[in-house]
């Protein structure tokens, strides 16, 4: 029987705090957690803006922050009432610039808060003080030039105040890439061979890579809940992006790749319950990993994944995270073959993901752990998403810590974390980053209570 936990929260910060800190920091915490409304990716470094006279932007004392970015207090101070300001954002790289503006009207106080101000002429609607940030455009990169610049690198983004032409007032923020200091570790076969040979299928007993470890585990905090990714490539959703996001909340990730079909929907690679098993195992003979606190995490392609091993190891799991795919099976593009293997034998498939077949949907109600299911109405990858969803939620109970996401108005990406300028279009991207906020707020609070409690 697996050990009950506190209901504890803590709001996820990015280097651990100390017992000699927690009982102080821990309300606040709490509270911005439940409330969504604190930035939970705010680091202990930089001051605020300086407090001379004039134009100037204000943000809460003694933080910095990172490319992943949740909505944080931003305010213009000291500008002329009733002026029609220009606020541009900017950042300037090897690989190019990347740019995005907005249009406010100070009000009569002099104080332009962006958390509750309307913006004009913007590519975001509603208020948000990273908005900004997450609307930046600029060139296109590959997959590894974006998760080195968002992700490893530190980039420094600069917000101006325009009156009709004149900068009134500017600000650096420096972003730190989450993923920098972030214990990485490559898994092969010769590592899973000692514990459960000769059960590895045939395919695997070469040695070749299988699966990336990120630590979380640190002097204060030696055991961690540990994170079973099934990696979904889409850009921003990957283990690259996904991974240290994982790791600030306190809990470790091994990651498994998943080979995704062009159209974002299927796998066209084959996963071995005994390889998933060998992994299990591989985990269940670290020290540094809470047994009892291990989840599951896959979206789009991946989702089918994720939730196949929940139904098939329910015992060794605590909780699934999940979004923007199918829940069932779904046969390989070019065969009628699951991309999961049983016993050496292929299991049943779907060849439509348009159509939502409920008695293909398996049963998770033996996780016995919070579930987070999240998808977005008008996702133009998988329109059937939210189907799915609903249909997978409907085979469980609902339990403390559940959590379903539909999101109207959101596009596929919904699990790329905040803050990214990544995967969003041009303008009438803000529903899908209010989804991804509401996603990783669901996420991260789950987490959180497994590593306080």
């Amino acid at each position: 029987m697996r050990r009950r936990r506190g209901d504890g929260e803590r709001h996820g910060m990015p280097r651990r705090v100390s017992a000699a800190r927690r009982p102080r920091l821990l309300p606040r915490i709490v509270a911005a957690v439940a409330s969504a409304l604190v930035a939970i990716t705010v680091l202990a470094g930089c001051g605020a803006g300086d407090a001379g006279a004039g134009a100037r932007f204000v943000t809460s004392p003694l933080v910095r922050y990172s490319a992943v970015l949740w909505p944080f207090p931003l305010e213009l101070v000291g500008a002329e009432p009733g002026a029609r300001l220009r606020l541009t954002a900017r950042l300037a790289t090897s690989h190019g610039t990347w740019t995005s503006a907005a249009t406010y009207t100070v009000p009569a106080s002099g104080t332009l808060d962006l958390a509750s101000a309307r913006p004009q002429l913007a590519p975001f609607t509603e208020p948000d003080s990273a908005g900004l940030f997450w609307t930046l455009r600029g060139p296109q990169l590959s997959g590894e030039a974006a998760a080195r610049q968002w992700m490893r690198d530190t980039i420094r983004v600069t917000v101006a105040a325009s009156d009709a032409g004149r900068v009134i007032a500017s600000r650096s923020f420096e972003l730190d890439g989450l993923a920098s200091s972030l214990a990485v570790r490559t898994i092969y076969t010769r590592d899973l061979r000692p514990a459960i040979d000769p059960r590895l299928p045939r395919q695997t007993h070469e040695d070749v890579a299988l699966a990336t470890f990120y630590s979380a585990a640190s002097l204060e905090h030696p055991q961690t809940p540990v994170v079973l990714m099934f990696d979904d490539a889409r850009p921003g959703a990957s283990g690259d992006y996904v991974a240290p996001v994982i790791a600030q909340f306190g809990a470790s990730v091994l990651r498994i790749p998943v080979a995704a079909a062009a159209d974002g929907v299927r796998s066209t690679g084959i996963v071995a319950d005994t390889t998933v098993e060998a992994v299990f195992d591989w985990l269940a003979e670290r020290p540094d990993i809470e047994q009892d606190r291990v989840y599951l995490y896959g979206t789009g392609a991946a989702e089918q994944l994720a939730v196949w091993a929940a139904t098939r190891f329910p015992s060794r799991i605590h909780g699934l995270f999940v979004a923007g795919g199918s829940p069932a099976l779904l046969c390989l593009p070019a065969a009628r073959v699951a991309p999961v293997f049983e016993d050496s034998s292929g299991l049943p498939c779907l060849s439509d993901a348009g159509t939502v077949i409920p008695s293909a949907v398996p049963s998770i109600d033996g996780v016995d752990g919070p579930v987070v299911l999240g998808c977005g109405t008008q996702d133009a990858t998988l329109p059937s998403s939210c189907a799915w969803q609903r249909a997978l939620a409907a085979t469980r109970e609902p339990r403390p810590g559940d959590r379903t996401i539909y999101a109207d108005g959101a596009t596929h990406p919904v699990s790329v974390p905040p803050g990214l300028p990544i995967a969003l279009p041009a303008v009438g991207g803000q529903p899908t980053e209010k989804a991804r906020i509401a996603f990783w707020n669901a996420v991260g609070r789950d987490l959180l209570r497994a590593v306080l409690g």
